[in-house]
Parts: structure tokens; C-alpha cells; sequence
């Protein structure tokens, strides 16, 4: 059951990348509830693609002043094979989710986000990663295998993160 729902909501997050594209971007930021489930099933959609993972907060200084580069870094390779996933780690209520969509669409971001479910952060920062420790900024790098190469869980410039990524995408 928890596998047909995460496909589902998959799904419905493709669909709504193809309508913000169909657009031209112009509609709200989507941002889809995501948990533990949910991240697994994210990884292994995206195998074949060079996959970053971000996790921020809007209340984390240094993620935001590090999301512009995350967003050009997404701008600049998705047709070479690259897949950035955002996920909020800010709380999931109306107000805060309202300001989540608000920052997304200021940095012009109209791809699917993902905002952490309330529930067990222990539960989720281990399936993100048994290593991490829930610090933010956090960003986790896949080659397309699904196997990660690199953690970061610092603020991070374009060159460091095209530094990572670049070489993967050429495998």
C-alpha cells in the first residue's frame, strides 16, 4: 500500500512539473507533503539521473543565501541529466507552508518541492541518511546509480556544487 501511494504521488508531482512547464512557470510552486516513505521512492525514481538532494528551512540563513545556486545549478544541467529535489524541513502548518510557496516563487522555482511531514524527524533524517544530523543546510549528491557521492550538510557555492555534479553527468 505505502509503495502504490508513493507512486501516486509521484505521479501526480510529474504531472504537475509538466503543467508549470506547459505555463511557462506561472502558476504557484507546487510543494507536495513528503516523509520517509516518500524520500525512498524519490531516490529510486531518479535513478538514470544525477540526483541532488536538498534539505533547507526558511528560517536557515545560510540555506537561503545558498538556494539561488541550487536553482541555477537546476536551471543549467536538467537537460544534461540532472534532477534537484528541494525538500523544507519547516514545520507543515498553513502559515509556514504559505511561506514556503512564497520564497519558492521569489526564487523563481516552479518545479515540484517537497515539505517534511509532521512526524518522527528521527525516522526522517535516517532515511535520508544514517550519517546525517539533521544540520542545514544538507545536500546529498547521486550519481545515476543511486549511490551517493557526496554529503554536504554546509552552505555550498555553485562551483563546489558543479564541481560534484559536472563529472557525473559525463558518466
Amino acid at each position: 500500500m505505502r509503495r502504490g501511494l508513493a507512486s501516486v504521488v509521484l505521479l501526480w508531482a510529474l504531472g504537475a512539473h509538466a503543467f508549470a512547464q506547459a505555463t511557462g512557470g506561472q502558476s504557484s510552486p507546487v510543494l507536495l507533503p513528503i516523509d520517509e516513505t516518500g524520500i525512498s521512492a524519490l531516490r529510486q525514481q531518479a535513478q538514470g539521473r544525477v540526483l541532488v538532494l536538498n534539505l533547507w528551512a526558511t528560517w536557515c540563513k545560510p540555506c537561503v543565501e545558498e538556494f539561488p545556486h541550487l536553482v541555477k545549478l537546476q536551471q543549467t544541467y536538467a537537460s544534461r541529466g540532472l534532477e534537484l529535489i528541494f525538500i523544507s524541513v519547516d514545520d507543515d502548518d498553513a502559515r509556514t507552508t504559505q511561506r514556503v510557496r512564497t520564497f519558492l516563487k521569489k526564487m523563481n522555482l516552479h518545479v515540484p518541492s517537497y515539505i517534511k511531514k509532521s512526524g518522527s524527524d528521527e525516522a526522517f533524517i535516517n532515511a535520508v541518511h544514517p550519517q546525517w544530523s539533521g544540520a542545514l543546510p544538507a545536500t546529498f549528491v547521486y550519481n545515476r546509480s543511486g549511490e551517493l557521492v557526496a554529503m554536504k550538510v554546509e552552505e555550498v557555492s555553485l562551483a563546489e556544487l558543479e564541481e560534484i555534479v559536472v563529472p557525473l553527468l559525463k558518466q
